[in-house]
């Protein structure tokens, strides 16, 4: 299959793996507890989910590279 005959393109990156991430693994890119995102997340101190697969949000590589550089989880107490 090539990439134009794909239709969710964007959801491989050229490694294979998911260019998104779920709960679990955004918080460990995030290098903090799950329970630590969670509540990061209720208080809208994470970036808003990128997609959702019916209860689960997944987040793109690049949301929470561009939320890092940002700063992160440095700020939020």
């Amino acid at each position: 299959m090539t990439l134009e005959a794909n239709p969710l393109p964007d959801v491989l990156d050229f490694t294979g793996r998911s260019a998104y991430l779920d709960r679990r693994e955004a918080a460990a890119y995030c290098r903090v507890p799950m329970s630590t995102f969670d509540s990061l997340r209720r208080r809208n101190q994470v970036p808003h989910p990128d997609a959702e697969m019916g209860k689960h949000m997944l987040w793109k590589r690049t949301t929470l590279e561009d939320f890092l550089e940002a700063g992160g989880t440095r700020n939020a107490h």
